[in-house]
């Protein structure tokens, strides 16, 4: 998995230097690291630390998410956050059968308004 992530975020940088049409140079002085660490990172050879990410991220304007090719989790509002926790607590407090019909009564509904 290592292997993947340097790989995948060398290419990553290198695309988006050769998109800004700037030299491993200019992207290293901008991080505060040699040009020999931009090749480095580019060949997949190194994983640079988080303040190196943060500051590719930045110089090419572009999330963390984006950058590490991570899928941002959907965020749910405080208001569903305090009905599911109810729901939960609700639920630990009943006995097994009628923990049993619960769940069939849910699959019920889930499969009526997913089609």
């Amino acid at each position: 998995m290592e292997e993947n992530i340097k790989k995948y975020l060398g290419l990553k940088v290198r695309s988006l230097r050769d998109t800004a049409q700037i030299t491993q140079e200019e992207l290293a002085n901008f991080c505060d690291v040699s040009w020999r660490t931009i090749s480095n990172l580019e060949r997949g050879q190194v994983i640079p630390d988080l303040l190196m990410v943060c500051k590719i991220a930045q110089r090419f304007d572009i999330g963390l998410d984006e950058l590490l090719n991570v899928k941002p989790q959907q965020r749910k509002s405080l208001s569903r956050i305090s009905v599911e926790n109810q729901l939960i607590e609700r639920i630990r407090s009943v006995d097994d059968g009628l923990l049993d019909f619960i769940a069939d009564e849910l699959d019920v509904v889930l499969k009526h308004f997913k089609e």
